[in-house]
């Protein structure tokens, strides 16, 4: 198996232009982003299901360390200024290595959860639920402590439709799970969103 990335996980308020314009305003800032050495292709981006006001951007990296490095360099800049053309603020950023490839990112819908550890002491019963979802699915619900932040764990899902995750929540076992995990840590973010992928030019 393939080592696992650096997951950077950019979410934003869109701007007019882009609800204009959809996730194709990106294109030019992937073009960039995507020539960075570490980067790996493609990029993932899309739309909230739930509220077109909020975008996704999910770029793996080979680390945090080549993200870094990518800021710091010469072509940062025009990429932030074809980028800001679709944020209607400051983004949110995460690195997250996740417990496995996320694969998600590949599927019609991806669930994007942010919980927040009520008490670091939580910590490992809490990845222990995490991990039984995780292989309930067969990996394709992967997650992991942000870089930033270890109490705050970043989950992507992988569904065939937003029903599709609703109606496997409501089985017992996982639903029993989740509100043991929702009782552990405070649920910040849980929305869907439809990717589309960018390999650049």
């Amino acid at each position: 198996m393939s080592t696992i990335p650096t997951t950077e996980v950019l979410i934003f308020d869109t701007s007019e232009e882009y609800r204009k314009q959809g996730v194709s305003i990106l294109r030019p800032s992937f073009d960039i982003a995507s020539k960075a050495d570490g980067a790996q292709k493609p990029i993932y981006a899309g739309t909230q299901i739930e509220s077109p006001a909020t975008g996704y951007i999910f770029l793996n990296w080979d680390s945090k360390a080549h993200h870094q490095a990518f800021i710091a360099s010469t072509s940062y800049g025009p990429l932030s200024e074809v980028l800001k053309l679709a944020l209607g603020g400051p983004p949110k950023i995460y690195h997250v290595i996740f417990n496995d490839n996320p694969i998600a990112f590949q599927q019609p819908v991806t669930e994007v959860l942010i919980i927040t550890l009520k008490d670091p002491s939580h910590r490992a019963e809490v990845f222990d639920i995490l991990t039984k979802i995780s292989n309930l699915t067969e990996k394709m619900l992967v997650f992991g402590s942000t870089l930033e932040d270890e109490n705050t764990i970043v989950l992507v899902g992988g569904w065939q439709s937003v029903e599709a995750h609703w109606e496997m929540v409501a089985k017992p076992e996982p639903k029993a799970a989740i509100e043991r995990l929702f009782a552990l840590a405070n649920k910040d973010h849980l929305f869907h969103v439809a990717l589309s992928s960018f390999s650049g030019n």
